[in-house]
């Protein structure tokens, strides 16, 4: 068994395929009708608009991990992604610190932007 994709229900495809694309910078495989695909390794992120949308909380999270996170997160910030922390130290391995900012959707799903950084000492 493997993921295969993580399904976010949306009110609004066009709005939502553009936040991902071109705000987020993620790469679009193929939209039509009620879906969205975007390739993330070997799973997609895949964005539904079902014919009735009852929008959600939830405490799920989408985590992005890239190989440089600062860089990663300056472009973001300037195309226009609503983080609402800057990438700070969420855990270690004694060697490095794992980086994260989180952000949130037009539909209010949380993400993050993680990475590995080599500790200071």
């Amino acid at each position: 068994m493997k993921l295969s994709y993580i399904m976010l229900r949306v009110s609004d495809m066009e709005k939502s395929v553009g936040f991902w694309r071109d705000q987020v910078g993620l790469e679009t495989d193929w939209t039509g009708g009620e879906f969205a695909f975007f390739p993330l390794g070997e799973t997609y992120l895949a964005l539904n608009q079902p014919p009735s949308f009852e929008p959600q909380v939830s405490d799920t999270e989408v985590v992005l991990g890239v190989d440089d996170v600062m860089a990663v997160y300056a472009e973001m910030n300037d195309r226009g992604v609503p983080f609402e922390v800057e990438p700070r130290p969420v855990t270690n391995d004694g060697r490095r610190s794992l980086l994260s900012a989180y952000f949130r959707d037009p539909d209010g799903h949380l993400a993050s932007l993680t990475g590995w950084v080599e500790s200071a000492g």
